[in-house]
């Protein structure tokens, strides 16, 4: 892998540490991750900075090393679809590298994130010379092909509440949470992003959430959203798929 052109100064032993953290990178030995950051611009995104913009016709990949971002479409109204998160150890934008085709979505920066840009040309050196860092990528766009028909039969199928336990569900299931039973999501996410998640408005989200308060399945507060019951929110949601 050549080198990158015009990267910012980000000494090596910060680089190789940042991109040991990196999900896809995981195995690769230190000469191979001291090539990978040779190949790599580093650049550092302010929070609420647009990363990637839609029908973009740039081919890069970005490594987030720290900080998180977020996908999302907005229509011509200015409404937000939210497709996914990204956090530190995440893959970005590899759509575009793979498949030569403009951006399909917009990547905006949710906090100061420092991200390693990787050539199209660079990856695919990547991916053909090291089978486990290939098969990675195949897991991870298997499942991000699941996640999308998932999300496409929910939309489809489900109501508006259906649909906002599906998402709590969701994000219950990613949470490092203490108990089994009961997670906290804090910071909680606002009623606007939720509305996001699940192609609603907030008004409805808003309705939704103190409906599903009184029936004892979430709580909240300024900061935090309680999911009290994780099992009984499970079941919920099983039982409509199910049907």
């Amino acid at each position: 892998m050549a080198p990158a052109p015009g990267s910012p100064a980000v000494d090596a032993p910060a680089a190789l540490a940042g991109l040991r953290g990196i999900v896809l990178l995981q195995g690769l030995p230190d000469e191979g991750l001291a090539e990978v950051a040779q190949a790599c611009r580093f650049r550092l995104y302010r929070a609420r900075q647009t990363v990637i913009a839609r029908a973009d016709v740039d081919r890069d990949c970005y490594l987030v090393i720290t900080g998180k971002l977020r996908v999302v479409a907005l229509s011509p109204g200015g409404r937000e679809v939210s497709f996914r998160d990204a956090a530190a150890g995440e893959a970005i934008g590899e759509m575009a590298a793979l498949d030569g085709r403009p951006r399909c979505a917009t990547v905006i920066a949710l906090q100061d994130s420092l991200l390693a840009r990787l050539s199209p040309e660079a990856l695919t050196d990547l991916l053909r010379r090291h089978w486990p860092i290939c098969e990675r990528m195949l897991r991870h766009l298997a499942g991000a092909a699941r996640g999308l028909t998932e999300r496409v039969y929910e939309l489809s199928t489900l109501n508006v509440q259906q649909r906002l336990c599906a998402e709590l569900l969701r994000l219950g299931l990613a949470a490092d949470a203490a108990s089994p039973d009961r997670v906290v999501l804090s910071p909680a996410p606002s009623h606007s992003e939720l509305a996001a998640r699940i192609s609603s408005y907030r008004e409805q989200v808003t309705r939704e959430l103190a409906e599903l308060a009184r029936l004892g399945i979430v709580s909240r507060d300024d900061r935090q959203l309680v999911i009290v019951d994780l099992n009984r929110l499970a079941e919920q949601v099983e039982a409509v798929r199910a049907a």
